[in-house]
């Protein structure tokens, strides 16, 4: 298993890669954060006003996802951040000098420019990476991102909180304008070559296939588990008044994630991306019979070792099947699934646990995340039936025309 890491590692620019791409996530999975508490500090307005912002910044993401992820296809890494870095400079050079409306406006276009530092080192990933060690790459990606998830709100709320919420806004905004430079110096390969000037765009028909719609949906289904898992725990330290070892409970998760996507990149022959999904939502169902925190934590263990293989899965398989010409835009959509599945996810559990509380929480979104995994491989099953039916058929025809 180490040797398949020392392998991997080997590799000419994984190493920077993967430490600049750490640093990248970092200000990514903060900025939610340092947005509320800047509201809610500053602006003098409540928690759902922060959320709200947010929730624009989240949606200025998840629109602008793919439309970078092309223009990462046509145009390359320079030309992209150079405009984004400079957006990025501009919303946060001002942001925190507006007034809660405009910020809203603002936070939704600052979104809508944000770095895509998830989709850039996927696309790397698959670029610079021979194909025996691109599933352990994606493990590695997924755990920095497990890393990163358990770093970047926790700088932002210390900075908030120890110095001010002003600090924390151009702290997250410095970083990611740091990181972005960065990868303009580094220049990750993203593709085997930018098309020919005046080529003809490839249309959406072009990548998203039906079996890519079998990827999208099980990238769907880890994250309504993902997200659904953090809202229901949340939610029933609360119902039962033990809200204070919430953090021991994600730190617990986090780690059991590291340890589960550290292992499943070591695996020579790693299960499918339906499988690995399917067993994260079944393995979440029995975590809502915990009573005490201490039960839940040791009852959410073994669904969080699937966490980070499941988000390597899925982002291998999007990759594995986009064509070489629009693995951005097909990674871009990949990062948007995500975010789909976060809006589904988060009212499934909290709805779960306002009416049936958490035993429904827990069993409503893990059998959801379940089903979708499992109809996504029986439509996949029956696609990669279909095409081995017809290859041979294509293959007769062929052969048939050359003779003639």
């Amino acid at each position: 298993m180490f040797s398949t890491y020392r392998k991997l590692f080997a590799e000419p620019g994984i190493r920077s890669l993967t430490v600049i791409g750490l640093l990248a996530k970092m200000p990514g999975l903060g900025i939610a954060s340092v947005l509320i508490l800047h509201i809610v500090g500053n602006l003098h307005r409540g928690f759902a006003a922060g959320s709200v912002a947010a929730a624009c910044w989240t949606a200025g993401a998840g629109l602008g996802a793919p439309l970078q992820g092309r223009g990462l296809d046509h145009y390359g890494l320079r030309r992209v951040f150079g405009l984004l870095v400079t957006a990025q400079a501009v919303f946060w050079s001002l942001g925190h000098l507006l007034p809660y409306p405009a910020l809203l406006v603002a936070a939704f276009f600052g979104g809508l420019t944000t770095l895509p530092a998830f989709t850039v080192i996927r696309l790397a990933l698959a670029g610079m990476v021979t194909e025996d060690n691109r599933h352990t790459a994606y493990a590695v990606d997924a755990m920095t991102t497990d890393i990163a998830y358990m770093v970047g709100p926790t700088v932002g709320i210390l900075l908030a909180s120890t110095a001010s919420p002003t600090v924390a806004f151009l702290v997250m905004g410095g970083l990611q304008l740091l990181v972005g430079g960065a990868y303009l110096v580094l220049d990750p390969p993203l593709q085997r070559a930018l098309p020919a000037a005046g080529a003809p765009k490839p249309g959406l028909r072009h990548w998203l296939s039906a079996r890519m719609m079998c990827a999208l949906g099980v990238t769907v289904a880890t994250s309504i588990a993902v997200v659904g898992f953090e809202v229901a725990a949340i939610g029933t330290l609360q119902r039962h008044g033990q809200l204070a070892w919430s953090w021991l409970l994600l730190v617990l998760a986090g780690v059991a994630s590291v340890a589960g996507g550290f292992l499943y990149g070591g695996m020579k022959r790693p299960p499918s991306v339906f499988a690995v999904t399917a067993a994260l939502g079944l393995l979440c169902m029995p975590i809502g019979l915990a009573t005490q925190w201490y039960w839940l934590c040791l009852l959410s263990v073994p669904a969080n070792l699937f966490v980070a293989p499941a988000l390597s899965a899925s982002a291998g398989a999007v990759s594995g099947l986009a064509p070489d010409d629009s693995k951005g835009v097909a990674m871009g959509t990949y990062a948007s699934a995500i975010l789909v599945g976060n809006v589904i996810g988060s009212p499934i559990a909290g709805t779960g646990l306002d009416h049936g509380g958490p035993g429904t929480a827990f069993a409503v979104f893990g059998a959801t995340a379940a089903a979708v995994a499992g109809l996504a491989f029986l439509c996949d099953t029956r696609l990669r039936a279909r095409d081995k039916t017809m290859a041979p058929a294509a293959q007769e025809l062929e052969n048939s025309g050359a003779t003639q």
